[in-house]
Formats: structure tokens, C-alpha cells, sequence
């Protein structure tokens, strides 16, 4: 039975600008989010389960969820992220700091990507394709490698895309504001024109919303739950959001 779709997925208007995450979102490995944070972990040199790694996802989620319903007003992007990070390294008794612990992580999920057998997901050529017909500015916001455009380009994706941004070539990554800010200068979008598609709910929803751009998640599995934000199994199901 194929994956419904779930969370609100209310048509959004006036958008002008789309970006796109890359590993995990237009292309992806059998490796589910939750794998890749849990392998990262061992790649940095963790002996964790991945259930352990699972248990303590959902704990520091949690955490930060309870924080932002009870202060709003101190919760931007840096603090959830930081606060996510701090919860994960003390449920699984980590000794990184979170600033070094995200930059470790950062560099290892992109490790264990780029070793795990690669797929195109299979609606993206169609999914761009449309896009592009219906006028819309499309872009890359990726915590990747400078050798970012050539990866896209193996798979054919480089020529839909106005802008590609990889964090090491800007020096800032996902979620800090620094990259979204770049990717909407190079399309010439306000916030609320735009509109960032990923899975990674750290990096990209709360990155993409803590600047006003319209998140949205992509959950191929199921795993990663999130009443806050609209939530597609399928890269396709965008279509019918813009």
C-alpha cells in the first residue's frame, strides 16, 4: 500500500523561490534518516545501538518541543538546534560540545552518504521539470562538499537549478540563517516567497523556518514525526503544494 502523506498540506501562495536539500531528499540511500544519524554517530567513534540512538532522538525532540511551547520567544533556530544537539549527547552520554558535535556530524552523514549506494528518487525529473514549466526559481541548499554541481550533474539534476549551494564553499551550513539567507539572495526571494524541501527535520525544517521560509519535511518512512510542519512521503506529493 503506497505512503499517504500527512501533516498540513494546505496549497501555499505567492511562492516564488524552491530549494532543495540533496542527500536524503532528491537523492537517497536505503539508509533512512535515523540510520544515517545512528552510523554517523559510529563513523565519530560512538559505540551506540541504533535503537539507543532512536530513544534519544525522541527524548531531545521532545525537550525542545516542551521549550518552545513554554518560551516562544527564545527558541530560534540556533537555540532548538542546540538544544536537540545538547538533550541527543546527554541521553547517549556524548563528550562533543554541540557546536563541535554538529560540525562532526555534518562531516561523518556525508561520509556514510557518499559510501552508501545512491539513488535518484524517482520523481524528481518530473517533479523538476514541472516546476520549472510553471516558472518557478529553483535551488540547492545542501550541507554538502564543494564537489557538490558535479554530483548533481552524474545524476542529470545540475540543469534544473538556478543556484546550488554547498555549505563548505559559503563557510555555514544548515540550520545556521547564513546559508538560506545566500540561496535566497542568488533568487532574488523574500522569505515567505520561498519555500525548502528536505529530510533532515534539524537542518532543514527548523533551519528553513527560522528565517520564514516555508519548511517542508519529507519522510519517506514514517520515522520522523512532526506535527509542526507539513510532511510529504513522497518528493512528488510537492507538486500539489505550490
Amino acid at each position: 500500500m503506497a505512503k499517504r502523506s500527512k501533516g498540513r498540506l494546505e496549497r501555499l501562495q505567492n511562492i516564488r523561490a524552491v530549494f532543495f536539500d540533496v542527500g536524503g531528499t532528491l537523492i537517497y540511500s536505503d539508509l533512512g534518516h535515523l540510520d544515517l544519524l545512528h552510523q554517523a554517530l559510529v563513523v565519530i567513534g560512538y559505540r551506540v545501538t541504533r535503537d539507543e540512538v532512536v530513544e534519544a532522538n525522541d527524548l531531545a525532540r521532545r525537550a525542545v518541543a516542551r521549550s518552545r511551547r513554554r518560551h516562544p520567544a527564545r527558541m530560534d533556530t540556533t537555540a532548538a538546534s542546540r538544544m536537540w544537539l545538547e538533550h541527543l549527547a546527554s541521553a547517549l552520554a556524548l563528550n562533543l560540545s554541540p557546536q563541535v558535535l554538529e560540525q562532526e556530524l555534518a562531516r561523518a552523514i556525508r561520509m556514510v552518504e557518499t559510501r552508501s549506494p545512491e539513488t535518484l528518487d524517482p520523481d524528481a525529473h518530473d517533479l523538476l521539470r514541472d516546476l520549472r514549466k510553471r516558472k518557478f526559481r529553483l535551488g540547492v541548499i545542501s550541507n554538502w562538499g564543494e564537489d557538490l554541481p558535479e554530483y548533481l550533474a552524474s545524476f542529470g539534476l545540475a540543469g534544473y537549478f538556478r543556484v546550488v549551494i554547498a555549505s563548505e564553499a559559503v563557510g555555514a551550513s544548515k540550520p545556521h540563517r547564513e546559508i538560506f539567507l545566500r540561496g535566497l539572495s542568488a533568487l532574488d526571494a523574500r522569505p515567505r516567497e520561498a519555500v525548502h524541501v528536505g529530510d533532515d527535520y534539524w537542518a532543514d525544517i527548523v533551519g528553513a523556518r527560522g528565517i520564514g521560509i516555508h519548511p517542508v519535511l519529507l519522510d519517506r518512512d514514517g520515522e520522523d514525526h512532526h506535527a509542526d510542519c507539513p510532511t510529504i512521503a513522497r518528493l512528488g506529493d510537492l507538486a500539489a503544494m505550490l
